[in-house]
């Protein structure tokens, strides 16, 4: 009886944080739109033009780090920059698979050509991620 109530609470529990996340999800296309329609902020650094998307993939791969290696008590935290990231993914992505049009046969070349700076982002996130386990270890 009592590990029914268990699961019971665990699936209300489960429930609150989908519909939370599917509300800050939908709220961050929200106010990304409104502020769009008053400023429309897209620097360029290294000849690309950084959109919403872009802000939302970093956001996306720091939370997923926190996910991995962050404390368990900061879960809510996490809950919602994984929402606010997958907002804005989702409301830019759209655009940009419209605008993004390759003529088929330098594709795979222009795909190529993006291997070095791959392998730079992963090699520094790998390292990054190792610092700061090495000085929570310290701490501990």
């Amino acid at each position: 009886m009592i590990n029914r109530f268990v699961r019971k609470i665990e699936s209300l529990e489960m429930h609150h944080r989908i519909f939370a996340f599917f509300v800050i999800s939908v709220g961050s296309v929200v106010l990304t739109r409104l502020f769009v329609l008053f400023h429309d902020p897209n620097p360029v650094f290294f000849d690309f033009e950084i959109h919403h998307f872009d802000y939302g993939i970093l956001l996306l791969l720091a939370s997923a780090n926190f996910l991995l290696f962050g404390s368990k008590r900061h879960s809510l935290i996490y809950l919602f920059t994984t929402a606010v990231a997958s907002g804005l993914i989702i409301d830019d992505y759209f655009f940009i698979r419209r605008s993004v049009v390759e003529h088929p046969l330098i594709e795979t070349q222009l795909y190529n050509a993006t291997f070095p700076a791959v392998m730079v982002v992963v090699l520094v996130t790998i390292l990054v991620v190792l610092f700061v386990q090495s000085i929570k270890k310290k701490k501990q």
